[in-house]
């Protein structure tokens, strides 16, 4: 699934999306990070929401008409959080890559960073987020 973001796109398997909601405000949480915006209720749960550019340290570019929440199940089984929300600015959408698109592949060390890889598909530049990352990183609630 293409989550399209200010600068770029997330690329992310599909299985690992529960849904894509319309963005609401999230309720602030009280001394986090910037790229956590707060939480917001689905399906009787509390989401973190990321905002996965602020989380790059790209500079907060507000909220377009057309932003959305792709709501993400955690990797780990036995994650504290189980599902988080990434902020997308756009309608994503679905996306075939086969191993035959892929032009080139960067990948990162798992666990050190946002970015798990980047990927060349259709001469654009994909990002792939590392969800086990973006758990670690959550405060315990």
């Amino acid at each position: 699934m293409l989550i399209p973001l200010h600068e770029g796109r997330l690329l992310l398997p599909n299985a690992a999306v529960a849904e894509v909601i319309g963005y609401r405000d999230p309720d602030p949480i009280a001394n986090v990070a910037a790229w956590l915006q707060g939480k917001v209720s689905w399906r009787q749960r509390d989401l973190p929401v990321v905002d996965f550019e602020r989380m790059l340290g790209r500079p907060e570019t507000g909220a377009g008409i057309r932003q959305r929440i792709a709501v993400c199940y955690a990797l780990k089984l036995d994650a504290d959080i189980p599902m988080l929300g990434i902020v997308a600015q756009g309608i994503p959408r679905l996306l075939r890559v086969s191993r035959k698109a892929i032009e080139s592949a960067d990948a990162g060390v798992p666990g050190e960073s946002p970015v798990r890889m980047t990927l060349s598909v259709g001469g654009e530049s994909l990002l792939v987020p590392d969800l086990d990352y973006l758990q670690a990183q959550l405060p315990a609630t």
